[in-house]
């Protein structure tokens, strides 16, 4: 039985709630029979109305049962969507921004922008204060999403109030029925490297970052490349960084990483950038760089590298277009969305345009 059955149950017996299945003052049928109508055990049934005790759902009396303690939470409708986002005017965002703003402007709603720096506690800040303004919904990119966060109750809140919540770029894994819009990363992975393999490099080396999730999914799209190629993964030839460490932990990182490599995978072009800097610097040879993006620092780089491009603004859209749905009262499910090779220069296959190769 899933680890996260109880909070399955928990959203079947809150939609039920919320759509007059259950009726205010009612009392819900006793712990073996919902036990034996999800398919699971008593105690995930105490679990799950637990949870939804906390969230002002359901009351339990003392030797007389569980009732409904309301049926609707939801708020008087403002047409004004949240949107939080990890920054606002850095690197890809302005694209899915841009992406978002059009569709709910189209829709006649206004987007409120708030952004967390990628910081749990800055991340808690503005969820809490949005759970006091007039909005409609949310949609929003997790800060850390690879690490356990702290922050699920109040995504928790979002839910109990009956105010709809779409994730882009990554998921909580504590939020296993979230809806989310984001880039295939794994098969981005996949990608990125067997473009070095096709050339008919062997000794490749990859950097990507641990406290999100993008990074996990594309280190694991990476090896599996590796793997199906015959070859092994070398943990000498991976280096993780997180936000906070980037530059300093490159800077000390990278010259061992990529010695004796001939390929080198980017969590990003903002790293690939970063190599191709210090290298330059230090006079070392440059191995072939494959990234993630094909963003402006891709395509002004003095040195020509090979940048798998995001749908950005792809991203945005749909993302709004999923939350306009769920406030209209439908279903909506996760999307995730194909990386693709730019045309242009970066993908000659003439090996001049990626760099210098190792010697």
């Amino acid at each position: 039985m899933s680890e996260h059955k109880y909070l399955q149950l928990a959203s079947q017996l809150r939609e039920q709630i919320q759509e007059g299945v259950y009726q205010r003052g009612q009392r819900l049928p006793g712990e073996l029979t919902l036990a034996q109508q999800a398919g699971c055990s008593r105690q995930t049934v105490r679990q799950a109305i637990a949870l939804l005790e906390e969230e002002g759902l359901l009351a339990r009396r003392q030797g007389s049962g569980t009732y409904v303690r309301q049926t609707s939470v939801r708020r008087a409708k403002t047409r004004n969507v949240a949107v939080v986002t990890t920054y606002i005017g850095e690197y890809i965002f302005p694209d899915i921004l841009q992406g978002i703003e059009r569709t709910l402007s189209q829709n006649r709603y206004a987007s409120l922008l708030f952004a967390t720096r990628n910081r749990v506690d800055r991340e808690r800040q503005v969820l809490t204060e949005l759970l006091q303004k007039p909005i409609d919904g949310l949609i929003v990119e997790g800060t850390k999403t690879a690490l356990p966060n702290p922050n699920i109750d109040l995504y928790r809140q979002f839910e109990s109030l009956g105010l709809p919540v779409v994730f882009i770029n990554g998921v909580y894994a504590q939020l296993p029925e979230a809806v989310y819009v984001m880039a295939d990363d794994q098969e981005g992975g996949r990608m990125a490297c067997q473009e070095l393999l096709d050339r008919g490099l062997r000794r490749i080396a990859g950097i990507f970052k641990s406290d999100d999730i993008q990074g996990h999914r594309r280190y694991a799209g990476y090896s599996q490349a590796l793997r199906e190629a015959g070859l092994p993964v070398v943990d000498d030839r991976v280096a993780w960084y997180t936000t906070e460490d980037r530059v300093d932990l490159l800077e000390a990182s990278i010259p061992a990483l990529v010695r004796g490599c001939d390929g080198l995978v980017c969590y990003n072009d903002q790293v690939a950038c970063q190599v191709l800097e210090l290298l330059r610097r230090r006079g070392e040879p440059v191995p072939q760089l494959a990234s993630f993006d094909h963003s402006v620092f891709s395509r002004i780089s003095p040195t020509p590298f090979l940048s798998l491009a995001n749908p950005k603004e792809q991203i945005g859209r749909l993302a709004a277009e999923k939350l306009l749905n769920m406030l209209r009262g439908r279903r909506e499910t996760p999307a995730l969305l194909p990386w693709r090779r730019e045309s242009g220069p970066v993908r000659t296959t003439e090996t001049s345009t990626w760099g210098n190769p190792v010697r």
